[in-house]
């Protein structure tokens, strides 16, 4: 038995676009793939998103915190 849906990878959670409940609280074997219709740079994107993140640095809470120790 096999079913096809799509979704959205948010860390280690799957939100998926409709219900399966027949496979509800089952185990299931899940194959990731980016989707085709999403946007993706190009080589001359990357290399600029990258060349802006190097100049400006880490941008995150763990850099705007009073305290920045890593646990």
């Amino acid at each position: 038995m096999g079913t096809s849906t799509t979704g959205l990878l948010r860390g280690t959670t799957l939100e998926l676009e409709d219900s399966v409940p027949e496979m509800d609280g089952k185990r299931v074997r899940v194959l990731l793939e980016p989707l085709d219709d999403e946007k993706r740079l190009t080589a001359d994107e990357q290399r600029e998103t990258w060349h802006e993140w190097i100049e400006r640095g880490p941008q995150s809470p763990i850099e705007d915190g009073e305290d920045t120790e890593m646990p």
